[in-house]
């Protein structure tokens, strides 16, 4: 009971109390009569009395009246915060059981939620995934379908809908909840933009990649965000492609343009690098070529530099400025390995083994464990006939790792090949082939060759 309602009944019972005693000490005075009307009279006291009482009854019915709703009030609330707790309880343990992948149990709480909830948002979302997870498909579907009737502004139900269908093998309909999705929500769709674009990737389809990456950076900047580095780094080998196809297109100036807008941003980006001298080739710029090459090797060390100098001069059919710029590489270098590697193996290429044998027996100390160079090594000796030596060297190579054809090595997922590209076929990334020198003995710092950043397609991507 509260204060307020104890003090007025206190009050009440004082006046009660006040009342009897006046009225013994006021007895004559009271039983007096009291004219109504000239033929009616009625006891004084009787008067008091119900002047007293159509004073006092309303004031008491209020009072009481007030006290039973708010004590109703007070109980109903209690009981509904009692059922709100339950139904607390019951989506947290849902999701716990959601959580831990336990989905007969996660449905089974979901779906006694829903006889109190039946339009629950989180509650049918997360129902209709637990369906889903159990192989429900149509079920799943009908919940879903039915949350996008009830939510018909929210996208997320339609995302559930369109892996219901996938899950059903159905993704023609999946595409087409997509569709709607990128219709009918501006400045939504952005996983459904990088999953198309990152199937685009799958696919080399470049161009159509390229806009839907534009798009998906759309979307980050209107909400304020910025690309991460992954998609920085995406874009990037987006513009690469893009300028390989303007290249190749004989869009000259277009592709050199977006060559050097990658290089703005990543100087040491080798695809662009060895792209600029090819467009510039291209162009008839072969002065401006082959120096781009020259500094793009004493910047970054990296030996696909030098291989592209060695074949340029092999197609012109002037293997002797082949083997002057790598005689002056070796002089101008920090690192003289590579340069003095690749000069032997040209002489090998040129059927000058001896002038090879020359140039690679020196480097013996530092390439002991690189099945390559003993390879090439042994090649050689065979070549002069010496065949003990070359039995030897072709034993050293099987001994330490086996003979590969493959000297290039992808940095990311190990694929190897005979010939340097600039994107790996295996995983998608850019900028990571390197020539394979056994790395745990001769590392890439004892070549001279600099570390860089590897563009590469995030696994996760194509479940976003």
């Amino acid at each position: 009971m509260r204060f307020k309602t104890f003090a007025s009944i206190l009050f009440a019972l004082a006046v009660v109390v006040s009342v009897s005693y006046l009225s013994s000490q006021n007895e004559e005075l009271l039983s007096q009569r009291f004219s109504l009307s000239p033929a009616t009279s009625v006891p004084l006291y009787g008067v008091l009395i119900i002047v007293f009482l159509a004073g006092f009854l309303p004031a008491v019915s209020v009072l009481l009246t007030q006290s039973l709703k708010r004590d109703l009030q007070e109980r109903r609330d209690r009981r509904l915060h009692r059922e709100a707790k339950s139904l607390r309880g019951g989506f947290r343990r849902a999701i716990d059981f959601r959580a831990d992948g336990q989905w007969g149990k996660a449905a089974a709480e979901l779906e006694a939620l829903l006889t109190e909830q039946p339009e629950n948002f989180g509650t049918l979302l997360y129902y209709g995934e637990a369906l889903r997870e159990l192989d429900r498909h149509d079920e799943a579907i009908e919940v879903h379908r039915r949350l996008s009737v009830l939510y018909p502004q929210g996208v997320a139900a339609l995302y559930e809908l369109a892996k219901d269908y996938e899950a059903k093998g159905d993704s023609e309909v999946a595409e087409q909840i997509f569709d709607r999705v990128l219709r009918d929500f501006p400045g939504q769709g952005l996983s459904i933009i990088r999953r198309r674009r990152d199937e685009a990737l799958l696919t080399r389809d470049w161009s159509l990649a390229g806009q839907l990456q534009e798009r998906a950076d759309a979307l980050l900047e209107e909400g304020g965000s910025r690309p991460a580095d992954r998609e920085q780094q995406l874009r990037r080998g987006l513009d690469y492609e893009a300028a390989v196809a303007a290249l190749a297109a004989d869009r000259h100036s277009v592709a050199l343009e977006k060559a050097e807008a990658i290089l703005t941003e990543a100087p040491d980006f080798l695809p662009a690098l060895i792209l600029r001298g090819e467009i510039l080739l291209a162009m008839g710029e072969e002065e401006r070529a082959v120096p781009a090459w020259r500094s793009g090797f004493l910047d970054s060390g990296r030996p696909v530099f030098l291989q592209r100098i060695e074949d340029h001069f092999i197609e012109r059919e002037n293997p002797l400025q082949a083997i002057d710029t790598l005689h002056e590489l070796i002089g101008e270098a920090s690192n003289d390995l590579l340069p003095r590697f690749f000069l032997g193996r040209l002489y090998y290429r040129l059927e000058m083994h001896d002038e090879a044998f020359r140039a690679l027996e020196p480097l013996a100390a530092s390439f002991r464990r690189s099945p390559t160079y003993h390879y090439l090594v042994g090649r050689i000796h065979e070549r002069r006939g010496e065949e003990a030596l070359a039995v030897e060297a072709y034993r050293t190579a099987l001994r330490q790792v086996g003979v590969r054809r493959a000297e290039y090595i992808c940095v990311s997922c190990g694929e190897r090949r005979e010939d340097w590209a600039d994107r790996c076929d295996s995983c998608g990334t850019w900028n990571g082939l390197e020539l394979d020198f056994e790395e745990e003995t001769l590392s890439p710092e004892a070549l001279g060759v600099h570390e860089r950043p590897v563009w590469a397609v995030d696994d996760d991507s194509a479940g976003a």
